[in-house]
């Protein structure tokens, strides 16, 4: 599926774009706050063809892409278009404090990575000539790359003003005024030299405090003047609007940002950055571990925002991180341990390749798509990096192995790791080397798959194997094998293992004794769990999500039990050839973790007929 169809699909499963009322995208997610939550049909998000994921996490609907996330993003902000983004609508539903932290953190960093990630890495270029000797800090060369290297980070207040703005949802320009105040070179001059420790202005005190590097104060400062700014645009005349209203805007949000906002960021951002440190101090390798193992659930639920602030505010004033940054660094490492492993033990070609590819991603500190598309599909070998980055963060915790400058955590980044005179450096190539070492044997110890069977369904002629479990066809119809279906999703084996009918009468009946778990809304698949735990997805037709409900009766509630032979759904085959859809039907065992032996009872070949009497699947317990 190409870029802009696949953008069509998920702005149309999501309810349409007036149902988006912000987007934008991390290294492998695409980003939106909706409108209505409820108006999203995730299960067939998930379904398109070039989709590894979706889920709602603090606040916000992501849907994972992986590396082809920003052409992905440029497709969706064609769709929605320019307006969308400028005036987007408001959301019906509130979110709850945690939730919204950590969306509003989200949507302020996410867009401005791309330049602290470049410096940061430069800055960890320059760390490696110097200790090569290759370049000399006292050389006009090292100067100029400084000036490169060092202008986000210096003038970050700028850069968080822009993109709090946007998220804020008020005037760029004004906002990036006020972090022009902040950082004029009265404040900064007689905060370096602490030769005037505060301005008067109408008898209220103005601290110099430097807040270059900073992050917290900008941020409170716009938040502050997306308040200020509606309420005197609200009730100035139209008239005088374009000559008042940032007069009045710039004056008063200057003012109190000066004397009460931007010295109370500061000092939240010195107390922040002083707990995590001072957790560290106390508890280095437990720290370490706890933090190294459970990083990728951080980084699942985004809740690895939330250090953003306290990271900067450690670079700002200690000129290091050991928190967000180390403890990344050796998370990733794990991923891409773990990943590697699945590529080599792996018999399935198509994971294999996954695998080969997602691990590569995944040294260079990108592991969502390893994260989504292999270790946590197969659970085990997700287990295994928890286990790796737990050791190397105990490491790293141990001997407080430090990040002098913010990069992508992956194997690129490591010369930011370097200082002179110290043994850091090696300790992180000790704690990272560990980390994937450790997850890398762990992955390959687990049975992470039918080692004699992986992802195959085998042919067999019947089975009288008593440990075993028998499902009826819940069809009428041509049996045909799973590869034959036109989605790569059910053909691949992603939702999970079994075959597909071809309909020839309008009836789904129970093919065993259970309960209905799962009801699509538009009622075009449903799903069922047995006695013994197996889950069932039948999913009538292709794309017949396309008739929203019309030609389809059903016949059960969600959670109703159901015997054998029980009807389930009925549906017009006549319509669904009408509107040019696919009748072929995939039938699919999804929980394939709890029940990998799925066997095609070979007396009924792909050709054959087959009716409601006859057994269609055997699962071997």
């Amino acid at each position: 599926m190409n870029k802009k169809d696949l953008a069509k699909r998920v702005i149309s499963e999501m309810g349409g774009k007036e149902n988006i009322s912000q987007s934008w995208h991390c290294i492998t997610r695409l980003r939106f706050n909706l409108v209505d939550a409820e108006k999203v049909n995730i299960e067939n998000i998930k379904a398109i063809e070039g989709v590894m994921g979706a889920q709602f996490q603090n606040g916000q609907f992501q849907v994972i892409i992986g590396n082809k996330v920003s052409e992905v993003f440029e497709a969706v902000s064609k769709e929605l278009g320019q307006e969308h983004e400028i005036n987007p609508i408001g959301e019906k539903k509130r979110k709850n404090i945690i939730d919204l932290i950590f969306d509003t953190i989200s949507g302020i960093f996410t867009p401005i990575l791309p330049a602290i990630v470049g410096a940061g890495l430069l800055k960890g270029v320059m760390a490696l000539l110097t200790a090569l000797k290759l370049i000399s800090e006292s050389n006009s060369e090292y100067a100029v790359l400084s000036m490169i290297a060092d202008a986000p980070f210096y003038f970050l207040p700028f850069l968080v003003a822009f993109s709090a703005a946007k998220k804020f949802k008020t005037n760029e320009f004004l906002a990036v005024t006020i972090a022009g105040v902040i950082m004029y070179p009265t404040i900064i001059n007689y905060a370096a030299s602490g030769e005037v420790a505060s301005l008067s202005f109408l008898g209220l005190s103005i601290p110099m405090i430097n807040y270059s590097a900073t992050v917290i104060p900008i941020i409170l400062g716009v938040w502050l003047l997306s308040y200020v700014y509606k309420v005197i645009d609200k009730f100035v005349p139209s008239l005088f609007k374009i000559i008042v209203t940032p007069l009045l805007v710039l004056l008063i949000t200057s003012t109190l940002v000066l004397i009460f906002i931007a010295p109370l960021g500061s000092y939240v951002g010195v107390y922040v950055e002083r707990f995590f440190s001072g957790l560290f101090n106390v508890a280095g390798p437990f720290a370490g571990m706890l933090l190294g193992g459970l990083m990728p659930l951080i980084v699942i639920t985004g809740m690895h925002y939330a250090f953003f602030p306290a990271a900067f505010a450690s670079l700002s004033s200690l000129g290091y991180d050991i928190v967000l940054l180390p403890m990344n660094l050796v998370s990733n490492l794990a991923q891409a341990g773990a990943t590697f492993a699945v590529a080599i033990k792996s018999k399935d070609k198509k994971m294999k390749s996954l695998a080969a590819s997602t691990g590569i991603s995944a040294v260079f500190g990108i592991t969502e798509p390893a994260i989504y598309g292999v270790t946590l599909k197969l659970k085990k070998p997700f287990y295994a990096a928890l286990i790796g980055g737990a050791v190397g963060g105990g490491i790293f915790g141990t001997f407080v192995v430090k990040a002098f400058s913010f990069s992508l955590p992956g194997i690129t980044a490591l010369p930011s790791y370097i200082q002179e005179g110290t043994n850091n450096f090696m300790f992180a190539l000790i704690g990272i080397t560990l980390s994937f070492v450790i997850s890398f044997l762990v992955t390959m110890m687990f049975k992470f798959e039918n080692e004699e069977k992986e992802n195959s369904l085998i042919l067999k002629e019947g089975n009288n194997d008593i440990d075993s479990i028998e499902i009826s066809s819940p069809m009428e119809g041509k049996v045909v094998s799973l590869s034959e279906v036109p989605d790569s999703t059910f053909a691949d084996g992603l939702v999970g293992k079994g075959l597909a009918i071809i309909p020839s009468s309008g009836i789904v009946k129970s093919p065993f004794k259970g309960r209905v778990t799962t009801i699509i809304p538009t009622k075009h698949a449903i799903g069922l769990t047995s006695n013994e735990g197996i889950e069932l997805l039948i999913h009538i037709g292709i794309d017949t999500v396309k008739l929203k409900g019309d030609g389809f009766t059903l016949k059960v509630d969600k959670g109703q039990e159901v015997n054998i032979g029980d009807e389930l759904i009925e549906f017009d085959i006549d319509l669904i050839k009408e509107q040019g859809l696919d009748l072929i039907s995939p039938i699919v065992v999804t929980n394939i973790d709890k029940f990998p032996n799925v066997i095609i009872n070979s007396s009924k070949t792909f050709p054959n007929y087959i009716d409601f009497t006859e057994k269609l699947l055997t699962i071997r317990k």
